[in-house]
């Protein structure tokens, strides 16, 4: 039961995410070779800024449970903090429990 109820605490706070602001207002506060998720309108999106400057903008709603994904720095990745779906930097699966991709923005 203690499992249960932690999980759903989790859950919970994560789809708090969607009311919160973005990590940055505009594509531009992102370096080349990161990613950061930005609000435009009601979305959230996961923009991610090439080494030669190109942005990548897809949702940044898992297609698994619609948490929203986070950027790893280290991995260069969009990680679902859910259940661990794993995106490459422009939205394409890499691990599931997701089997589609991140919608392109």
């Amino acid at each position: 039961m203690e499992h249960f109820v932690a999980e759903n605490i989790n859950a919970a706070a994560t789809f708090a995410d969607y009311r919160t602001p973005g990590e940055v207002k505009d594509e531009s506060e992102i370096l080349p070779g990161h990613g950061a998720v930005m609000r435009q309108g009601l979305s959230k999106l996961a923009v991610f800024r090439d080494e030669h400057g190109g942005v990548h903008k897809c949702s940044a709603v898992c297609t698994h449970l619609k948490c929203i994904v986070r950027w790893n720095d280290v991995e260069r990745t969009w990680d679902c903090p859910c259940h661990g779906s794993r995106f490459d930097a422009t939205g394409k699966v890499i691990i599931g429990p997701a089997i589609d991709d991140l919608p392109e923005a």
